[in-house]
């Protein structure tokens, strides 16, 4: 699944296994949030949950939702593109602000907290993503 927008507030991300999309409105500093449903036709539908829902998801996204990851190559602003469950634990993927193609990283999530993941572990939540979310890997 890849699309583009003119301008970089608006994010889709999946979270309890619904894809979801973020739009953000700095000069207003308001912030809206859609569940995407594809039709059967490939259509992308963007349906509006309602106040409690949109509430209730983005108080548990927005502390983990942007942060700044430290790799070989120095900080780098990323991006939360989905959580999921593995081992009975809150996995968090997130990508490059800058480039979201090309390179995805894997964290636990405790509470407001992200925990490496051991390099014994690493493989297995790859694969486990990949499986839950062949979306990201299609096209």
């Amino acid at each position: 699944m890849q699309i583009r927008f003119q301008t970089p507030y608006q994010y889709l991300f999946i979270h309890q296994n619904v894809k979801h999309l973020l739009l953000l409105w700095k000069k207003e500093r308001k912030r809206e949030l859609y569940i995407i449903e594809e039709e059967n036709d490939g259509t992308l539908l963007l349906r509006f949950p309602g106040e409690t829902y949109a509430e209730m998801v983005l108080q548990e996204i927005e502390p983990i939702f942007f942060q700044r990851l430290e790799t070989e190559e120095g900080l780098f602003p990323a991006i939360l593109g989905a959580t999921f469950t593995f081992e009975e634990k809150l996995i968090g993927m997130y990508y490059h602000r800058d480039h979201p193609t090309e390179e995805l990283y894997f964290f636990e999530i405790q509470g407001e907290t992200l925990t490496e993941i051991s390099d014994q572990k690493y493989e297995a939540v790859v694969h486990a993503f990949m499986n839950e979310f062949p979306e990201y890997f299609s096209g």
